[in-house]
């Protein structure tokens, strides 16, 4: 097992360059926020081509015995936590456990885990009563097809399947004690693209052939049933989640008008789509499956953003700014989800070591994580950001790239090994943080600093690196606060529905001088604006087709950058 995590005592030397002696602080040992995507160990492809290449999806979290599990497709085992922080990787044989299937499905039952994964009919049951300590058992095969889920009320286990571009979601009945089906399959739901602008395939939804439906979750909430769905296809950074919605395990389904209910299409990294809900106490969380997909369709990461059922039953999940520092999943967090940290490092000046061809270090710093600068080694390499202005730093997260990488499965001596310092005049440094002795992959390694402090450049040393012969980064994201202005408020969004095609919008506002970026809110009524979609500065218009044909919608605007986030402008005329 391998333990990783935030935790651990890294010495920081803080103080201003005239400081007569530096103030030492220190890495929060019992951080309060995370940062998406998840800083987990994941594991390599060992598929062929897929050297080199790491992924995760289709995550299922449940709560058992004290702790909470991660079960994730191709992962070579499972991750636990108790406090979402901090995370021990579990890695069993495929022997023990069909780890390396995709879309495992677990529920709990009578003091045991049970747990399959995905398969063309029948499957294996397994159970645990100590996952922890990786021990399964045989249990019985029962149906399991592909993308499995389940659902149990009753002494009943419902079973939810399917990933097609053509066939729909189904659902069976066993029975919990004997296993046997009760109840023939029967269709649930499926696509329709026609009518459903965000389950049309493509990056931005352009393009023609059918989406994949997939990934099915079932949630009760107030007696009211909710079939999820992921579509268009794990590729995309519009991969999205839906929910059907009934009155019975059973169904009929009724299709939610204000689907999607998990959808993250900007940002520095996109997709929000096949996973789980779960509970933390009362507060509800999505656990999604993010898109890379730039060396191979199915390199993927994992994410968690909070969840919501309002007062009149819709289900949404809370994406906007979902990439950014978010308080930890406790019983007490509810809609206080994140502080008011902004991205401090975003276009900001970059220098480094070395650059190998064109990967350049600009792209260090431009909010996408499909991007990486490269060096020309493993050794003695660095970058430096330079932050233009003094500003307040909290956190740091540090994405590594696997450039170069021809690893396969869980490889035990991978790891990151780096020193983070600080500076106000770009000449005299302090180290904030010391990992020189690291020997843990942590591959979007992230920092939640004890005592905030002031400095304008940040500068990252290489000193270990086992992953390549050339060390890689995705990005450096610096989060903290500015001391300057945060933007005005947009004076005018206009919005102009497609008279043809329903489900595409075009969107122009008036730019403001000063923002990074902007964030659009849209919804099916003026209090449910709880869809969102993230825009960098460098367009003030938005071509958009992921509306629902038969439904109104209401949108809004604020322009954000390091300073904070600006008043919204609403445009509560129905469109």
């Amino acid at each position: 097992m391998y333990k990783i995590g935030m935790t651990g005592v890294l010495l920081i030397a803080l103080g201003a360059c005239n400081m007569e002696r530096p103030i030492e602080t220190r890495i929060k040992e019992n951080p309060s926020t995370f940062c998406n995507p998840l800083n987990l160990d994941y594991r390599f492809m060992k598929i062929d081509g897929g050297n080199g290449i790491r992924e995760a999806a289709d995550p299922v979290v449940t709560h058992f015995k004290g702790q909470y599990f991660l079960f994730a497709s191709k992962s070579s085992g499972y991750w636990y936590s108790s406090d979402f922080s901090s995370w021990t990787h579990v890695v069993v044989p495929d022997s023990v456990l069909p780890v390396e299937d995709y879309a495992p499905a677990v529920f709990e039952y009578e003091g045991h885990l049970y747990y399959t994964a995905s398969s063309g009919g029948n499957a294996m049951l397994y159970r645990s009563d100590n996952p922890q300590a990786g021990f399964w058992e045989k249990v019985k095969e029962i149906p399991s097809y592909w993308d499995p889920a389940f659902y149990v009320e009753n002494d009943k286990l419902y079973l939810y399947y399917g990933s097609s571009p053509v066939n729909p979601i189904y659902g069976t009945v066993l029975d919990l004690k004997t296993l046997e089906i009760i109840k023939e399959p029967f269709p649930c739901l499926n696509s329709d693209k026609e009518h459903h602008g965000w389950e049309r395939s493509g990056a931005y939804h352009e393009e023609p052939q059918r989406p994949y439906i997939e990934g099915a979750w079932m949630t009760e909430h107030n007696g009211k049933y909710y079939l999820q769905y992921a579509t268009p296809g794990t590729q995309w950074k519009t991969y999205a989640d839906g929910t059907y919605v009934a009155d019975s395990p059973v169904g009929p389904f009724v299709y939610a008008p204000n689907n999607p209910v998990s959808y993250k299409p900007g940002g520095f990294i996109g997709g929000a789509g096949h996973g789980c809900l779960f509970q933390v106490g009362p507060n509800y969380w999505k656990a999604a499956t993010n898109s890379i997909s730039i060396r191979h369709w199915f390199e993927r990461r994992l994410s968690f953003y909070p969840a919501y059922f309002d007062a009149d039953g819709y289900l949404y999940s809370e994406t906007a700014f979902g990439d950014y520092p978010m308080f930890l999943p406790t019983e007490e967090t509810g809609k206080n989800i994140r502080p008011e940290w902004m991205l401090l490092s975003f276009h900001k000046p970059v220098t480094a070591s070395s650059v190998k061809d064109d990967f350049s270090v600009e792209k260090l710093v431009d909010e996408d994580v499909r991007t990486a600068w490269v060096a020309n080694s493993n050794q003695e390499e660095w970058v430096q950001i330079d932050l233009l202005n003094p500003c307040k730093v909290y956190a740091i997260q540090v994405n590594y790239d696997e450039y170069g990488a021809n690893q396969k499965g869980i490889v035990p001596d991978v790891y990151q090994s780096y020193v983070l310092s600080a500076s106000k005049n770009g000449k005299d440094w302090y180290v904030i943080a010391d990992k020189s002795r690291k020997k843990t992959d942590t591959p979007h390694d992230y920092i939640e600093f004890e005592v905030p402090f002031d400095t304008r450049y940040i500068k990252w040393e290489n000193k270990a690196y086992t992953v390549s012969s050339n060390v890689s980064l995705r990005e450096i994201r610096v989060f903290g606060k500015g001391y300057g202005k945060k933007p005005e408020k947009v004076q005018a969004l206009h919005v102009e529905r497609d008279s043809v095609d329903a489900c595409k919008c075009r969107l122009i506002w008036d730019p403001v001088s000063n923002a990074d970026g902007y964030v659009i809110r849209y919804g099916i009524s003026p209090d449910k604006l709880y869809n969102s979609i993230q825009v960098s500065n460098d367009s003030a218009r938005l071509d958009f087709r992921g509306l629902n044909a038969d439904q109104n919608y209401y949108f809004s605007i604020a322009a954000y950058n390091e300073n904070g986030i600006s008043q919204y402008l609403e445009n509560l005329n129905k469109h």
